[in-house]
């Protein structure tokens, strides 16, 4: 129940606390009325170590039961004094609880503010969080995701209304390999101050990761932000110059309207991370707006994420992998499959991995669930070993995983813990994990190789890059993408050019697969291009595991 005092003291204390709010980046915020022991602390604080409200009354005793037993007691007569009259500031550590139990260390500064009769009025100060990590980006200046998080969480505490824009540049690693990292350094840091110049005071910029960075607005129209990121490409591609030399930049972006309040800003994240790379492959740098309507399923899309990423958190519940054989070529005996996700839920159903996949493969929370596919596709076949001995399991990898400097152990700790041959498993990984540096990715397949781990290029043939790829890094399989399949009944220039990427594959030592594969005749002329292992619905479409070993598996 809120506390009973004047409105017009409330008011004056509101507008007391949001100046001290303005000037306070990077702490929290508490202002007591000393009369009514009557306080406002940082929506932040609020949420990071549980506090009861904004508002609340005797909030130094609520605050000392969260600071730990030990500290507790100089925490208290600092307090007692400062309300007292004793001394008229505050200045110390101690050690705080979040909400999740865990204990951090906080440096907390203080002042009474007196009236003119000298007479105690407000103690108004700040809470450093010295757990947290740094909120802001040595290069830029700017405050980084985690700082963006703190401000989406203060909003969403408040279901405050705003816009968020996603702004970045497409191919950017070619300016590091070509001008080296320092060259790198400059642009960004020119690309920044474009950026603060166009959006001046309309908004919070912040630096995602790499050439991402993300506007926060309350003041801008949707319709303003997309001419403002017109302005932004114009700009960025005209007229950034440095030492009299134009980068080739790309800029790429997306954006939303923040209205729903009742899903995590995580899921909203995704959402726009997920328009993002509609403009950075498909749409030519377009901005893409995020619009979240109800589809023909009667699905919200960030409603869904927002139940996906929570079912993630319980142990991926929901979660199913579906098995689709890949055929030898010219014996058609199995020589292998693909592990592919798929979701069931009360609420919605079995969802289209169309539906949710692009979308929660550009998540972290995709990290989580990525080991729990390669966990359970190599416990459901590990059965199949004893009678295809030679049986190779392909498991699909996202750039959210392969991030992770944790990426190469998870991969040994789940092979040992499935006791599962590394030489049976085969990791695919798409055009779109080239975003990662080059030589970090070789490194990764590099170490998995030495134990016998296979690495297949997914999509081949669809991607900007594909053959940098194949030139630079060793792969054992190619997957020649559908979209090259669809047309070879046609013959022509179709078939010639899987005949082409089967030679490129050849001079590059790695076998080559054929997918998207749907008729007999399909299947012939792929298998007369010389590919060595065909998928596709020819021979079936994705299975639960017991429909696949039944149907495909030779009984012992």
């Amino acid at each position: 129940m809120e506390y009973e005092m004047e409105p017009s003291r409330k008011e004056y204390l509101d507008e007391l606390f949001r100046a001290f709010e303005i000037v306070a980046e990077g702490a929290y915020v508490y202002l007591c009325d000393l009369a009514y022991d009557y306080s406002r602390w940082s929506a932040e604080a609020i949420t990071y170590f549980g506090l009861p409200g904004e508002y609340m009354v005797g909030c130094g005793k609520i605050w000392e039961a969260h600071i730990l037993p030990e500290d507790r007691e100089n925490y208290s007569q600092s307090i007692d004094a400062i309300f007292s009259g004793q001394v008229g500031w505050h200045d110390m550590q101690y050690r705080a609880r979040n909400r999740d139990g865990q204990y951090v260390v906080c440096t907390c500064r203080g002042t009474v503010i007196r009236g003119s009769d000298g007479q105690p009025l407000y103690f108004a100060g700040s809470i450093r969080n010295n757990g947290l990590v740094n909120s802001v980006d040595s290069l830029t200046g700017l405050q980084n995701q985690y700082g963006l998080f703190q401000h989406l969480d203060a909003l969403y505490s408040k279901q405050a209304r705003a816009n968020i824009m996603m702004i970045g540049i497409k191919r950017f690693s070619t300016i590091n390999e070509m001008w080296g990292y320092d060259f790198g350094n400059i642009v960004i840091h020119k690309l920044v101050q474009e950026l603060k110049q166009i959006f001046c005071n309309e908004g919070v910029l912040y630096r995602a990761d790499g050439v991402r960075f993300v506007l926060l607005t309350r003041s801008l129209t949707m319709e303003q932000l997309a001419g403002r990121y017109e302005t932004v490409r114009q700009h960025i591609c005209e007229r950034l110059e440095i030492d009299g030399y134009h980068p080739n930049l790309q800029v790429c972006g997306s954006a939303l309207e923040i209205d729903t309040f009742d899903v995590n800003p995580q899921a909203m994240f995704s959402c726009l991370g997920y328009a993002y790379n509609l403009s950075r492959e498909r749409g030519n740098g377009a901005l893409q707006i995020f619009r979240n309507e109800i589809d023909e399923t009667r699905t919200n899309l960030m409603t869904l994420i927002n139940t996906i990423r929570r079912s993630i958190e319980h142990d991926c519940q929901g979660f199913l992998l579906y098995y689709q054989p890949i055929m030898d070529a010219n014996t058609h005996t199995l020589s292998g499959c693909e592990a592919l996700l798929r979701w069931r839920s009360p609420e919605y159903g079995l969802v289209p991995p169309n539906r949710f996949i692009p979308i929660i493969e550009n998540d972290p929370a995709f990290v989580k669930l990525g080991e729990w596919i390669l966990r359970r596709a190599m416990e459901d076949t590990k059965p199949f070993l004893t009678s295809c001995p030679a049986f190779e399991l392909n498991v699909n990898i996202a750039y959210e995983q392969l991030k992770q400097h944790s990426f190469v152990e998870m991969v040994k700790r789940n092979l040992t813990a499935a006791a599962y041959p590394p030489e049976n498993l085969c990791l695919e990984i798409t055009e779109r994990c080239r975003l990662l540096d080059i030589s970090r990715l070789g490194t990764i397949i590099s170490e998995l190789r030495d134990l016998g781990v296979r690495f297949a290029i997914d999509d081949f043939g669809t991607g900007y890059s594909s053959m940098d790829i194949l030139n630079q890094l060793k792969f054992d399989v190619v997957k020649i993408d559908k979209v090259f399949v669809d047309n070879i009944a046609k013959g022509g220039k179709a078939v010639r050019l899987i005949g082409v990427m089967n030679e490129l594959a050849e001079i590059c030592g790695s076998q080559v697969c054929a997918e998207g594969v749907e008729s007999q005749e399909q299947c012939e002329i792929v298998r007369q291009c010389g590919v060595d292992t065909i998928q596709g619905y020819y021979f079936s479409k994705p299975v639960p595991v017991d429909t696949f070993q039944r149907q495909f598996v030779p009984a012992d």
